[in-house]
């Protein structure tokens, strides 16, 4: 059914459990590790830090901001980093992390959960880089401070505005326009304010609104806005209230079809999505005493997602949030720390779907979720510390509580090598979130998703600016969703998943130098299923294996920045991606033919399921950039090009066939290049 496919309840995305993001107490550090960075608007401070997490990708804000292929945005250069898939044409804003599914990753930002990490198209995110102070992945083996999820985690952290001076920021390209201004409100509080609103949408209606060969209509747009006020009253306390809010909208419009039924929808002729949201963050950190600090985050929000595909299926859903969570650290001894937190989530969801062929869906369900944690950090010696921890999800909706005990540990070897592992349990809500408990179109008894997360990597130091780190992971997932058409339900939680790699990463950051990274992922991802996945699969063994559909076996990244000089300065992405798995057609090469005379047309015939692939992904990104000073201010003009090879080689997304299936055509991305001016005064 169309509506399997394209439901995408991201306002519903809020209702696994909030968490806290990681204490900042400098009375406890660890032995140094990898060179890490430091940002700070126009400061770069580079050295040696603790590192808690043992799997944890950290981006510089500063410097993707003028890498190739991601237009400044430090949140698409996620997709750059090991672990991460290639997300397909259809979906590039999916992070996909170490062959999990679509919906296991979990988004935060200052530890509360936000429902979309990228606008419609994937074009750029919504929450603007130019307010970010750093943007981690944890892509698995994670502490208990994180839960809800059996995937990984992107925590965005917020910045507080400068408290120097008044600065002034406005950019201009040809996708969208932003304005940014931050300074102090007095000697303790700032604010940070920033504003973005697309207009493509807007330009190709208005050009080919006289076009009568043009027979689409196509209507996007986006915004996003983050307001932020810092206040630190006291030398031991820092408060912030941020706001942020965020609104899609897309509409295809078909003058000429005529489908489904006027009974779902009135707009037969349209396929349409739009998702507004909006987050208000209260947060307070407090160091208690010598031996004690508090983190606490208390956030109100709503989601409101709703859309159609032409008369065969649409949906509206409402979602009000309210959250807070508490974490109280205790340095118990000089070797040893722990800490407890507890975090709470109501979310009473509205929502109607419906379906041509299935009854209509209009619930009211209270998605409230309790989750508590403890953990610990022991130093044992000058070389090694245990992180020991238990973690209890709650899932109102599921009537259903599991725990997760999890242990990751880091052993210095000398001042170039430490290694880590980890080892732990981890579970969420049945995915997609909402959908798959449906009454009417899911299955209301289905259990959490459990998994188990195993790691063991090596981080290393190469020179005084160059690090690397190899990673090995295993990981298995059971009690997955999958379709069923059995049993009068939807859904049944037989699926089981198993995903494992060795992730290598060199990365050089200099600062006013080169800056980049060679990233290389290895890995391979399976599910086995109960039943067929799809009707039209010819043969079929509940026992067999089988490829994820963004299975990758091989991801290989070069990311670069040099600076030339005079202001100029020249960025470039190569990446190649094996092709996902695909299900090959008979009729392509194999011979084998079926005509239906009724209708008096071939019929596909399927070979065995996702046993082929489409060909490599190759793609080329370059990024030229000039800075200057003019008029008092500092100007920077761009000019970005992502697929610059698809005239010469355009890697496929997909196939067209003729009509009879003997002969293919592949389709994939195009040319976009991109131009832009950012002043700063």
């Amino acid at each position: 059914m169309i509506w399997k496919n394209l439901w995408i309840w991201a306002g519903l995305g809020i209702l696994s459990a909030t968490v806290p993001a990681e204490a900042s107490d400098p009375k406890h550090t660890v032995p140094d590790t990898v060179a890490a960075v430091t940002v700070l608007p126009d400061i770069v401070v580079s050295g040696r830090s603790s590192e808690r997490e043992t799997s944890r990708r950290e981006l510089d804000v500063t410097e993707i901001d003028r890498l190739a292929g991601f237009g400044g945005d430090v949140l698409k250069s996620l997709q750059a980093l090991p672990g991460v898939a290639r997300p397909a044409l259809f979906q590039p804003g999916a992070i996909v992390v170490r062959g999990s599914g679509r919906f296991d990753t979990r988004f935060l930002l200052d530890g509360v959960d936000i429902p979309l990490l990228f606008h419609y198209g994937g074009v750029t995110s919504t929450y603007d880089s130019r307010a970010m102070q750093s943007v981690d992945l944890y892509p698995g083996g994670y502490s208990t401070r994180y839960g809800g999820c059996v995937g990984g985690v992107v925590e965005i952290r917020g910045r507080s505005g400068r408290a120097d001076a008044w600065h002034r920021e406005v950019d201009v390209s040809l996708l969208d326009a932003s304005v940014m201004f931050e300074g102090p409100l007095r000697d303790n509080l700032t604010l940070l304010f920033n504003a973005r609103r697309s207009y493509a949408g807007e330009v190709v209606r208005r050009a080919i609104a006289d076009n009568d060969d043009v027979s689409m209509v196509v209507v996007p747009y986006y915004w996003d806005v983050v307001g932020r006020l810092d206040w630190t009253p006291t030398v031991d306390d820092d408060v912030f209230l941020s706001v942020f809010a965020a609104k899609d909208r897309m509409e295809l419009i078909f003058p000429e079809a005529n489908e489904g039924s006027a009974e779902v929808t009135q707009a037969t002729d349209a396929v349409a999505m739009s998702l507004a949201f909006h987050r208000v963050i209260l947060g307070w950190d407090r160091f208690i005493g010598g031996s004690f600090t508090n983190e606490m985050r208390a956030s109100l929000g709503r989601s409101q997602e709703k859309g159609n595909t032409f008369g065969y299926f649409r949906f509206d859903s409402d979602a009000p949030l309210a959250s807070i969570r508490d974490q109280l650290t205790w340095d118990v001894a000089a070797d040893v720390s722990a800490h407890v937190g507890l975090d709470m989530i109501r979310a009473p969801v509205r929502y109607n779907v419906k379906a041509v062929g299935w009854p209509e869906s209009d619930e009211h369900d209270t998605f409230s979720d309790l989750a508590a944690y403890v953990g610990s950090e022991i130093k044992l010696g000058d070389r090694a510390i245990l992180n020991p921890g238990l973690r209890w999800d709650h899932y109102s909706h599921l009537d259903e509580g599991r725990g997760s005990l999890r242990l990751s540990g880091r052993y210095v070897i000398n001042d170039r090598h430490v290694l880590t592992a980890s080892a732990g349990s981890y579970n969420q809500s049945p995915q997609p979130i909402g959908q798959s408990t449906d009454p009417v179109y899911g299955n209301p008894d289905l259990p959490p998703t459990r998994a188990m997360h195993l790691t063991l990597g090596d981080e290393f130091v190469l020179g005084t600016w160059t690090s690397a780190k190899i990673e090995a992971y295993y990981n298995t997932q059971n009690r997955i969703p999958a379709y069923a058409d059995t049993l009068g339900v939807s859904f049944l939680p037989d699926a089981e998943g198993r995903m494992f790699g060795l992730e290598l990463m060199f990365r050089h950051t200099r600062p006013g130098g080169f800056f980049g990274w060679i990233s290389l992922g290895l890995s391979r991802s399976d599910r086995r299923y109960q039943r067929r996945p799809s009707n039209d699969i010819t043969t079929w063994s509940a026992d067999d294996w089988v490829p994820y559909q963004y299975d990758q076996p091989l991801h290989l990244e070069v990311v670069g920045s040099w600076p030339l000089g005079r202001g100029w300065s020249f960025g470039s992405r190569l990446q190649y991606v094996t092709g996902n798995p695909d299900t090959p057609l008979l009729s392509y090469g194999g011979g084998v033919f079926e005509f239906d005379a009724d209708n008096g047309s071939y019929i596909p015939v399927s070979g065995e399921y996702l046993s082929d692939r489409y060909d490599p992904y190759l793609r080329l990104d370059i990024r030229l950039d000039r800075s200057f000073g003019w008029l008092g201010a500092a100007w920077t003009a761009y000019f970005d090009v992502q697929h610059a090879l698809a005239s010469l080689y355009n890697s496929p997304e997909g196939y067209v066939y003729n009509y009879d299936f003997t002969e293919r055509e592949g389709y994939g991305g195009i040319t976009l290049p991109t131009i832009g001016l950012r002043v700063s005064f």
